[in-house]
């Protein structure tokens, strides 16, 4: 599928979506949700060779399926599972972009973990260890993507791009699991939906770019 394609395609989705969100209409949310990161997914493979592009396709396809279970009822954990494979995904994919150890970094992402744990665990219940495992996991994919803002470079998408993306996402997350574990949030939605699918679009974008200029 040619790129102009996937991009309208991933549009409409997104606004058909939107507007389920504003209706309430469930099948509408549910059919139109993975699209707009399905998308990205098929730009990212057709873009990319083997290696981390492909990492990050992966990841972005492990991203579509946990939005299928999220939209589901009762597949909060297989939804929490199929993100948090994501995730790992996108570790390994910074990780071959730049393997700087940067422990320095660790102290504010380890920060953002303890605080979101400290308000979220009282209230998991069973999906406590699950919650743990996952928000260690996020904060891993921070502290990588923050990595590759160190390797010096003029162009600010490879360097930048994937921490931007990485925050907004974890935003995302720091709001469906407050929501969920510790305070409703009415008309969070929109919010989460929109950082989500930033930060997708950013890892996508960034993956691109990095190919392209490989093959320069």
């Amino acid at each position: 599928m040619k790129p102009v394609l996937l991009i309208v395609c991933a549009a409409l989705a997104a606004c058909l979506y939107l507007l389920g969100l504003a209706l309430d209409l469930f099948w509408l949310k549910l059919l139109t949700k993975p699209w707009p990161v399905l998308a990205l997914a098929a730009a990212v493979w057709a873009g990319c060779g083997p290696g981390a592009g492909r990492r990050i396709a992966w990841g972005l396809l492990a991203g579509a399926v946990g939005d299928i279970c999220l939209a589901l009822p009762n597949a909060f954990l297989p939804g929490m599972i199929a993100f948090a494979i994501g995730h790992a995904l996108y570790v390994a994919a910074f990780l071959q972009w730049n393997r700087t150890p940067a422990p320095l970094l660790l102290a504010p992402v380890m920060l953002y973990a303890g605080t979101g744990l400290w308000l979220m665990l009282p209230g998991a219940g069973a999906l406590a260890l699950p919650l743990v495992i996952y928000v260690l996991i996020i904060a891993a994919m921070i502290w990588r993507a923050a990595a590759c803002a160190l390797q010096p470079g003029e162009n600010m998408l490879l360097r930048w791009g994937p921490l931007a993306g990485a925050l907004l996402f974890g935003f995302s997350d720091t709001l469906i699991g407050v929501h969920r574990f510790a305070q409703p949030l009415p008309g969070a939605a929109s919010a989460i939906i929109l950082s989500y699918w930033a930060g997708q679009a950013l890892f996508a974008a960034t993956a691109i770019q990095r190919e392209t200029l490989t093959r320069r």
